[in-house]
């Protein structure tokens, strides 16, 4: 029989509407009542209700369809009872709990208000107290939740709190040491500032002081040049006397074939006192042709030239130094003997010995003079031994160094003159190279120890 012809109007005017209540209370109720919606036949479900039963449930959960069916439990009271009734089936025990008033017992038990407020909407009037109390549990529940979260912010907010406590701790911890680091920076600064100005006061000072030695140069050159010409004057003067004696001399030779022993005399005195003066005011001599400006004696000098495919530490390099024509070797004594390539396990007696030998050998075989220069002030024991030979022994006096000593040597020796320094030593290197003096390392010596 069609729904529509055999509906009691009387039984739709008579339908109760369902109470106000939060949508996740009503949720549950609404779920049945879908559920009934896609179970019941066609011709049972109300008319504006027909065309939604193929829905699937998420198309049905649509506001505009849930709208729809909410109004139509309002409504219609025999899809109402439909929908009550799926629900009661489904919840047999609650719903007898329910109906005997044992609600509060339900909800304590861990019945969810939504389940309660669910059957009590399904129970109508037998089930408002339930409904009533399922609206209080839940709101006690929410409460709770909101409690909870309150709760939750507020510690976070503590820790936070906390957090940003001990940020601001470090960060002025970092603060005081960024105020200690830059107050020790200004002390820097200023003691940087401080030196500056001595640096800049002791430049001031050199210039001045270079200024007075430049000035004390051109005044010596004034002086050597006025000397030089009054020397000069001086040679004229002799030269002519000695031609004129020289004249006489021969004039005397020819008259009478014999030479009186006063005016040979006279003349050899002249010509020693003529060649003297020309070798102070730095002239020719007579008959001999002025020196050319390349044979002048060279300001600086120059370092020997390394072999070809050779380095400046070799032993074949040092080699072709010492056989230079002329060549002055230096040695910096305990600087060969204590390299690991030396004798650094023997008595200082006995590293000299065998150092002394060694340079006597080389000098021997290559014609240098070797130079072996000691610290000799403050070194123990006093040496008891020397070699005989073509090699100079130093020891220095206290207070000086050996590296002075060479140095001092190198700049002393002409700059014509090729030297020769074996030390590996590397200030007192940069010291003799500044001075032109060609340089290798301590091994290069000990390296000819064996060569023949």
């Amino acid at each position: 029989m069609n729904r529509d012809a055999a509906a009691d109007p009387a039984d739709q005017a008579h339908v109760d509407p369902l109470p106000d209540l939060p949508e996740t209370l009503l949720a549950g109720y609404l779920d049945a009542a879908l559920a009934t919606l896609r179970a019941a036949d066609p011709g049972d479900l109300p008319g504006a209700l027909r065309q939604y039963r193929t829905w699937t449930p998420r198309r049905l959960r649509h506001p505009r369809v849930l709208g729809l069916v909410r109004r139509t439990l309002d409504l219609d009271q025999s899809f109402r009872k439909a929908v009550d009734k799926r629900v009661l089936d489904e919840e047999q025990t609650l719903a007898r709990l329910l109906r005997s008033g044992r609600h509060a017992e339900a909800l304590a038990s861990g019945e969810a208000p939504e389940m309660v407020a669910r059957v009590g909407l399904a129970l109508g009037a037998d089930g408002a107290a339930a409904v009533g109390a399922a609206v209080e549990a839940a709101a006690t529940s929410q409460a709770q939740a909101e409690a909870a979260a309150v709760r939750s912010a507020l510690a976070g907010a503590e820790s936070e709190l906390d957090a940003a406590r001990a940020r601001a701790d470090a960060e002025a911890a970092d603060a005081r040491a960024a105020r200690e680091e830059l107050r020790a920076a200004r002390e820097e600064l200023r003691r940087a500032e401080r030196e500056r100005r001595a640096l800049v006061d002791r430049a001031s000072g050199l210039e001045r002081e270079l200024a007075r030695s430049e000035a004390s140069l051109r005044v010596a050159r004034s002086e050597a040049a006025a000397e030089q010409r009054r020397l000069g004057g001086r040679v004229a003067e002799l030269q002519a006397r000695l031609a004129e004696v020289q004249r006489k001399y021969r004039a005397l030779r020819r008259s009478t074939g014999q030479v009186d022993p006063v005016v040979a005399e006279a003349v050899g005195a002249l010509e020693r006192d003529l060649g003297a003066l020309r070798r102070a005011a730095g002239l020719a001599g007579e008959g001999e042709p002025a020196a050319a400006p390349s044979t002048r004696r060279p300001e600086r000098r120059e370092p020997l030239p390394v072999p070809g495919g050779r380095g400046a530490d070799d032993a074949e390099t040092l080699a072709a130094w010492m056989a230079a024509d002329g060549v002055l070797v230096l040695v910096d004594g305990y600087n060969v003997t204590k390299h690991p390539l030396g004798f650094p396990e023997r008595d200082l007696e006995d590293q000299r010995t065998l150092l002394l030998d060694l340079c006597r050998r080389l000098a021997r075989r290559f014609g240098a003079e070797v130079t072996v220069v000691f610290d000799g002030g403050t070194v123990e024991p006093i040496p008891t031994r020397l070699p005989l030979g073509p090699v100079e022994v130093v020891f220095t006096d206290a207070g000086r160094t050996a590296d002075d000593e060479i140095v001092a040597r190198a700049n002393a020796t002409p700059p014509e003159r090729p030297v020769v320094v074996v030390t590996s030593d590397n200030e007192l290197r940069e010291r003799v190279s500044a001075l032109g003096a060609s340089v290798t390392r301590s091994p290069a010596l000990l390296g000819l120890a064996g060569a023949r």
